[in-house]
């Protein structure tokens, strides 16, 4: 790029760029780093598609594309992603948040009364994306974010400080040797479920920049799920909530490992209808 070309000049050879590189959604996230460099609205863009662009912006943007073209996810790029209108910061610490997390998060916000004033223990929290939009939305109820990862719990604590929540704390906790020393009223999770096999067939966004260990587990993806059911067995209360992000064919297991201690078992379907949730109440 040079110093003067237009907005629709700059979009047009950009997404020619990453198409190229054979990026998925090219033209998505060009207007996503054009709009982040010059603090633009997307429709903006088109609106002023005729504006010449300054050569400071112009040299950022194109750094930004190249870093895309390069495959580094396009949140990593940004430094933050909109989880539920809610601002994350989003580096390598942690998983980057997805669309079908966040229809989860709304999914147990349904399932909660709005009135809900227990605690909600948030496992494997990552960047604190579900336990930061659940206590954002209700400041009644109190959040706790656990992870075995140091750098995680940073990550978390720094989304926890830019929106100044005092009613979420997090603790350092490895569902494979710690115990817990108290009940909650609900505990989710968002654990590792994909088998090793999955991970290899995933993109270079994903198989490249988030923790292996936040994404594959043992027993064909499904061993962090049956250690967070055996947590939940003892320290859910009686009648108490269990949600579970699963991965694909995985439900049928998971409901014969959960049928003696849970009833009101529910399988709930992603955005693209693939069944991707599962919710439980404690006997």
């Amino acid at each position: 790029m040079n110093d003067r070309f237009t907005l629709i000049e700059i979009i047009n050879r950009s997404t020619q760029y990453l198409i190229n590189k054979g990026v998925p959604n090219p033209k998505c996230d060009v207007e996503w780093i054009i709009s982040h460099v010059t603090r633009k609205k997307k429709l903006d863009l088109y609106l002023e598609f005729e504006n010449l662009v300054e050569k400071n912006d112009a040299d950022k943007i194109r750094s930004c594309i190249i870093k895309r073209g390069k495959r580094i996810p396009l949140q990593h790029i940004l430094g933050r992603v909109n989880f539920a209108g809610n601002e994350i910061i989003c580096d390598q610490r942690a998983l980057i948040p997805r669309p079908e997390t966040e229809y989860f998060t709304e999914l147990i916000k349904e399932k909660l009364n709005t009135n809900f004033q227990g605690t909600i223990l948030d496992l494997g929290t990552g960047s604190g994306v579900i336990i930061i939009t659940l206590c954002i939305d209700n400041d009644k109820c109190i959040g706790i974010g656990m992870d075995n990862s140091i750098n995680a719990l940073n990550l978390a604590s720094e989304n926890i400080a830019m929106h100044n929540l005092t009613n979420v704390k997090l603790k350092k906790f490895d569902w494979n040797y710690d115990n817990f020393d108290t009940k909650y009223e609900v505990i989710v999770a968002n654990p590792p479920y994909l088998s090793i096999e999955e991970w290899y067939t995933t993109e270079p966004e994903v198989r490249e920049f988030d923790p292996q260990n936040a994404l594959v587990a043992k027993n064909r993806g499904l061993g962090d799920i049956f250690k967070i059911i055996k947590h939940a067995v003892e320290h859910l209360t009686k009648d108490g909530v269990l949600a579970l992000e699963i991965g694909l064919g995985q439900k049928s297991s998971i409901i014969d490992k959960m049928k003696l201690h849970f009833y009101n078992v529910e399988i709930k379907k992603d955005l693209s209808q693939r069944e991707r949730f599962i919710f439980a109440n404690k006997r």
